[in-house]
């Protein structure tokens, strides 16, 4: 039995990093709005067979990454502005609420872990690595919500995040203008430290809004203004 059961594991993983593979081209922007996408060309770029690259494309298909036309052809989905708009409540939201769970868990180790991905996002900045800085401030806001212990809270940021990177680089161009997210992480690290979770969660939400509001600065054609979340 054990052997059987270890290919099935293989199998499986094949399958999953098939798939993780495509969706980070689609978001870091390795393959672009309007790309077709072609099994057989995708087959000999990852070294698997076209059954685990079809399965890849279809759950992509469903999280809206890519779309297709019956046996005529798949692409990479188009990216709509708008949506950003729609993504970046729900994301402040949700980590609000991670961050009520969070309670429970954070210990001053974490607290300290976030300081280091702080200065470290500060040098990265002075640097102006944009990748490396997007990388630490993801991993800035992943000790709060991954503190949440909620699996299901967990998944569905995990999701919404992912969508939201496909805008930033194509929109945003990746992490820019964000100095001042240095500070605003500090002001969030100094309230877990006083213990005020509330003012924590305020501290968050401005941190999102004013992200927001600074990557839609550089862009000439901006959605409707009244869909920019309010503090």
């Amino acid at each position: 039995m054990l052997p059987q059961d270890t290919a099935k594991v293989k199998r499986s993983s094949i399958r999953e990093q098939v798939y993780l593979q495509i969706q980070e081209w689609i978001i870091n922007g390795v393959l672009k709005p309007g790309d077709k996408l072609r099994d057989q060309e995708l087959a000999e770029t990852l070294g698997a067979s076209r059954t685990p690259i079809r399965e890849a494309l279809l759950r992509l298909e469903e999280e809206g990454m890519i779309q297709s036309k019956a046996n005529s052809w798949t692409q990479v989905a188009p990216v709509d502005i708008n949506q950003a708009y729609r993504l970046y409540p729900m994301i402040i939201s949700l980590e609000k609420l991670a961050v009520s769970f969070a309670r429970e868990h954070i210990t001053a180790a974490h607290i300290r872990e976030m300081e280091q991905y702080n200065e470290q996002l500060r040098h990265a900045l002075n640097e102006q690595d944009a990748l490396e800085a997007q990388r630490l401030d993801t991993l800035f806001h992943q000790v709060l919500i991954r503190l949440s212990a909620n699996e299901e809270l967990i998944s569905v940021l995990d999701g919404l995040k992912k969508k939201l990177r496909r805008y930033e680089v194509t929109y945003f161009n990746g992490f820019t203008g964000a100095a001042q997210s240095v500070e605003e992480h500090t002001q969030i690290i100094r309230a877990l430290q006083a213990g005020d979770f509330a003012a924590a969660a305020g501290h968050l939400e401005a941190n999102w809004q004013e992200s927001f509001r600074r990557r839609l600065g550089g862009q000439n054609k901006l959605p409707d203004s009244s869909a920019i979340p309010e503090r």
